[in-house]
């Protein structure tokens, strides 16, 4: 099936950017349509290929997704339909290869049902797809938990780690693929407690990672004499246990995160000896490492509102400096770039671009456009984000992103509270499709970085733990009291929506401090504590719950005892609807995995049932992450016109 191409083969521009700014509308007579903001981004996940010559990525146009390879001159060498499942990367394994790992239901790893990544293996030049671990010489889980780039025999090949099921138990293991069969050749077989590997491009298994959930002991362990293992390192922690983030710059070196307090620090343990390297503090906001197509680390990422790094190839860093220079005002994360370094892929985002991927050819010296992320939100349809500080009620100082509407005074607004998910998660001064959509519309949105948010410090995350309903919900009416105080917003006319652990911040909001909000949406939100600890200790599969980390996890920010513990009912919104004064929406996708459908169901009949005004939206065939177009419009046009309902915008 053909499709259109975006990528446009511009003629070389040259770094000054002679193109100027993008065109502005001089007129906007309607607000951008919902359907801009709601369409799952029409360009993502660009690829270059080793050589520089070729492209693939993730394109979608209504409801069709497809995966499409191309050369950068614009012909089209592949399309593959992937509207079926939840696309989530595209990437080079060859000269000639191309794999699409996609997100799909398993339920064959535990016992209720997860969504677990698979990888199909194109071949460009033929044009077949094979399924890698479609067929394998064991018998095998069809979902790869992380790959490898390599070689076998002189020809490119795939190392995965996958699970092998016998005699009713399951070992991670490690298989080498046929790319062009997809076939899989076990190689390496794990113990009990084998958790992950280190894997070389010659597929020499260098470390294998042990991770005891039991004792919390976490191991690296590397080849020693007569086939044995020796361990390099070792730690012990129930929660917040070390981080292995990969082969540092000497290739005999693995890179090792571990917490002290408040503070996280890197070190480079030897393989071969043991030897620890000195500790460095790592950033508060670290992204972690870069490796090129043969696993040489070339670089570290830092996550914020502008991506910076950390280069380790003078090439890679040169090619990165120009395009910063070369594209000023714009923030800018890099995508991909091929052998040489030579050809590098950005993604930018500015005040007036909602996403667009940028190719740069260092040897002509040019800047070309592959597409855009939303090609049909212009300048006008962006409001500008602005990140606040405030104080809260205890003093513990902190942030928020504020997104104002376009075309209307700072002065008396309409809010939209919208806490993010996780909790261990955080919002970004960048373009995001929920918030400006209803900003679009009329409305201030703000997004409470609350205690337990990640990303701004270990301090700030350790802040919330016991929190939970408690100071991380009081966080939310204190960034309106600070917005109020600054004559922003008007605090009678507020509205508060989420999504996972934002949409139980909703439903908590109105239970617990029912005069703050004139309505609420819940979005896949948690709906009652105990039920919740119970439906992941099923998922699991731990009786124990003290063997469970998950629900030791969820304990820490609960200040629980997990689902026998009858004070978590005091914090569950399906227990204090009686309090409920707002109307209230509910929507859930049917296949999500990660919180249970149930939990809408749960808070529905409790608000029924007691009388108070509740709608609720099942999205059919909609997973966790609001990933297949239909049901992601329908989300956001019931929440708008739910919003507009409840709490207009004029």
């Amino acid at each position: 099936m053909s499709v259109r191409v975006i990528y446009i083969a511009m003629a070389a521009v040259a770094l000054a950017f002679s193109a100027g700014p993008d065109r502005v509308l001089a007129q906007v007579v309607q607000p951008t349509p919902v359907e801009a903001y709601a369409a799952l981004p029409a360009v993502s996940s660009v690829a270059v290929s080793d050589d520089g010559t070729e492209l693939a990525y993730l394109n979608r146009q209504g409801g069709v997704a497809q995966v499409v390879v191309q050369a950068r001159t614009g012909e089209v060498l592949v399309t593959i339909d992937v509207s079926d499942r939840r696309p989530n990367q595209v990437f080079w394994v060859s000269k000639d290869h191309v794999a699409i790992e996609s997100l799909v239901l398993n339920s064959d790893l535990v016992i209720s049902a997860s969504h677990f990544p698979q990888l199909d293996i194109v071949n460009v030049r033929t044009r077949g797809v094979a399924r890698a671990l479609r067929s394998a010489d064991k018998a095998v889980i069809n979902a790869v938990f992380d790959h490898w780039r390599g070689e076998y025999r002189g020809e490119p090949t795939l190392y995965v780690q996958a699970v092998t099921t016998e005699a009713y138990a399951y070992t991670n293991d490690v298989y080498r693929i046929d790319l062009n069969s997809g076939r899989g050749r076990r190689i390496a077989t794990g113990l009990e407690d084998t958790n992950g590997y280190l894997v070389r491009p010659d597929g020499d298994v260098a470390a294998r990672i042990a991770v005891s959930r039991d004792s919390g002991r976490t191991r690296l362990t590397a080849p020693g004499g007569a086939g044995g293992w020796r361990t390099v390192f070792e730690q012990r922690a129930l929660l917040d246990g070390p981080g292995i983030w990969g082969f540092a710059q000497d290739p005999d070196k693995v890179i090792v995160s571990t917490l002290e307090g408040t503070d996280v620090y890197l070190t480079e343990i030897s393989l071969s000896t043991g030897e620890a390297g000195e500790r460095r503090l790592q950033a508060e906001d670290a992204a972690g490492p870069m490796y090129d197509r043969n696993q040489r680390l070339v670089g570290l990422g830092v996550v914020g509102d502008n991506g910076t790094y950390t280069f380790y190839e003078p090439r890679l860093e040169q090619a990165w400096n120009t395009l910063v220079q070369g594209l000023p005002g714009k923030r800018l994360r890099l995508a991909s770039f091929s052998s040489d370094y030579q050809t590098v892929v950005v993604r930018s985002e500015s005040d007036t671009d909602a996403g667009t991927y940028y190719l740069y050819d260092a040897a002509a010296r040019s800047v070309s456009v592959v597409g855009r992320a939303y090609p049909d939100v212009g300048p006008e349809g962006i409001a500008s984000v602005s990140m606040i500080a405030y104080t809260a009620a205890d003093g513990m100082e902190l942030y928020g992103y504020l997104t104002l509407p376009r075309g209307r005074s700072a002065s008396d607004l309409p809010l939209i509270l919208l806490p993010h998910g996780g909790p261990a998660s955080r919002d970004y001064a960048r373009f995001d499709w929920w918030p400006q959509a209803m900003a679009s519309r009329g409305y201030a949105v703000f997004q409470p970085q609350f205690r337990g948010s990640d990303g701004f410090g270990e301090a700030y995350l350790q802040a919330g733990y016991g929190e939970w309903g408690r100071k991380m919900q009081t966080d939310l009416t204190d960034g309106i009291d600070h917005l109020a105080g600054l004559g922003i917003i008007d605090p009678e006319r507020v509205c508060v929506v989420g999504a996972s652990y934002g949409g139980y911040a909703a439903l908590a909001g109105v239970a617990m401090q029912p005069e703050a909000y004139r309505c609420a949406v819940s979005v896949a939100g948690v709906a009652d504590l105990r039920q919740m600890l119970r439906s992941e200790a099923r998922a699991v599969g731990y009786g124990n719950q003290s063997r469970n980390p998950v629900i030791r996890y969820w304990n820490r920010f609960m200040d629980g005892a997990g689902y026998n513990d009858a004070s978590l009912d005091e914090r569950s919104p399906a227990q204090l609807v009686s309090k409920i004064k707002a109307p209230v929406l509910l929507l859930h996708g049917r296949d999500d995995t990660v919180v249970p459908y149930e939990q809408s169901e749960i808070m529905y009949e409790a608000m029924r049932n007691a009388g108070k005004e509740v709608v609720m939206t099942p999205l059919e065939g909609e997973d966790h992450w609001l990933s297949f177009p239909a049901t992601r419009l329908r989300m956001l046009t019931e929440t708008i016109e739910f919003i507009e309902e409840h709490n207009p915008p004029q």
